[in-house]
């Protein structure tokens, strides 16, 4: 009889594991400059041949998240200018991917994952400091959301002020990237 019981716990505990192992979203906002979660890089691959060109990819990681395979589409100039008067540019990168997991603040388990993401992002060159200056913005919804009835989406903002490294092949640039950028993540849960 104890053996049955043994055997009838076990089999429990194995039907539920799945259970421990969907993902718990934690909704909030998020900031990287208030040490919520860390940062690693944001890159942008010139494959379109240099700044600015149809087909160059976007992509930042940190802890937690990886936003990536976003494809620069078109380039457009705002009606406004910069504090110096320089151009802004409007980009938009389509075909994006976020991914977020539980390294991060907004999931105790599993991965939250997003696709097909159009982001929009306005920048200029500052022609005193000749510093680049970003913000990209893109939101939408998590395709699947484990262990969660209602619909799971996101807005992330990232911000960027600073020379980047540049990457050249001979004299060609290859790619651009920056370590000290700010992003905010708000993750929102509907009922």
């Amino acid at each position: 009889m104890r053996k049955l019981a043994f055997l009838s716990l076990a089999l429990c505990l194995i039907l539920s594991s799945g259970a421990w192992a969907k993902s718990r979203v934690v909704p909030g906002t998020y900031l990287s400059a208030d040490g919520d979660f860390g940062i690693k890089f944001w890159k942008e691959m010139f494959k379109g041949g240099g700044p600015g060109q149809p087909g160059n990819t976007l992509q930042a990681l940190g802890q937690g998240f990886i936003f990536d395979q976003a494809v620069l589409q078109n380039v457009t100039f705002s009606a406004e200018t910069g504090p110096n008067g320089e151009p802004i540019y409007i980009t938009t990168y389509t075909g994006g991917k976020l991914t977020l997991n539980s390294k991060g603040p907004w999931l105790d388990s599993g991965i939250l994952k997003a696709k097909n993401i159009t982001a929009t992002n306005e920048s200029y060159v500052d022609a005193i400091t000749n510093e680049l200056v970003f913000e990209i913005t893109f939101s939408g919804d998590f395709v699947k959301a484990p262990g969660v009835s209602g619909a799971v989406s996101f807005m992330v903002t990232a911000s960027y002020r600073g020379i980047p490294e540049v990457k050249y092949n001979s004299t060609r640039p290859v790619f651009q990237r920056g370590t000290d950028f700010e992003v905010i993540i708000d993750i929102a849960v509907a009922p």
